[in-house]
């Protein structure tokens, strides 16, 4: 599939939820405005689904680390 989406500048980094959230929107604003076909903004809409759900869990296992690591800390300053 070629991309369908024609940019004077790069696309933006889909680093965090917000970006991913833009982007859908940005996808949604194309497609009702007959800008970009249905099928591809369907398809590209997918490929962002997936990379929020990548987020998440990265972020979850950020969270448990940290966490972890907390816990850690502080049954070693219990250990007499």
């Amino acid at each position: 599939m070629k991309c369908p989406i024609e940019r004077a500048t790069p696309p933006p980094p889909l680093a965090t939820s917000a970006d991913v959230r833009r982007e859908l929107a940005t996808l949604y604003r194309e497609a009702r405005n007959q800008r970009l076909d249905v099928g591809d903004a369907s398809k590209l809409a997918h490929i962002l689904n997936t990379i929020a759900q990548v987020l998440r869990v990265d972020d979850l296992e950020q969270r448990t680390a940290a966490l972890e690591r907390a816990l850690r800390l502080q049954t070693d300053k219990a250990k007499p």
